[in-house]
């Protein structure tokens, strides 16, 4: 399929920010009503500030957006945001995948949290996750080494 992660730059942050709008923005505005653009941008900026962001190629083409935390007791899939012309293909499945392996390497849970009227619920339950906690608007779910 040839799925590449490229560490993500200042300049990649419009990419970002219209990546997280373009899959975000209907489940953000069913949950709290509205989504917030400035907020939005300054977050996506500051996420690839702290190195956290990497851009997700398929092919030659910019396709998505992955941020990932790193901790001593925890790997945390912070965010995975697939353009919908590339979902369904196997893309998020595959990183999510990876970052199963590295955890099981590393001894470490693998965790993540999702809006609960978000769909993509499903593939993480496919992955194998279990839902740690729930509360009206995020399910937390970890995937143990």
């Amino acid at each position: 399929m040839g799925i590449e992660l490229r560490k993500a730059s200042a300049g990649d942050a419009a990419f970002i920010y219209r990546v997280v709008e373009t899959t975000m923005r209907g489940y953000v505005e069913q949950t709290w009503g509205r989504f917030d653009e400035q907020g939005n941008r300054k977050a996506a900026l500051e996420r690839i500030e702290a190195g956290l962001y990497s851009v997700v190629r398929s092919g030659a083409e910019d396709v998505g957006a992955l941020a990932v935390e790193r901790t001593p007791t925890h790997i945390q899939l912070d965010q995975l945001f697939i353009l919908p012309s590339h979902q369904n293909r196997g893309i998020g499945a595959t990183l999510v995948r990876q970052l199963a392996s590295e955890a099981r390497t590393a001894g470490l849970p693998l965790r993540l949290r999702v809006l609960a009227v978000n769909p993509a619920r499903r593939l993480y339950e496919r992955e194998g996750f279990l839902v740690t906690e729930t509360t009206p608007k995020r399910i937390y779910m970890e995937l143990n080494a």
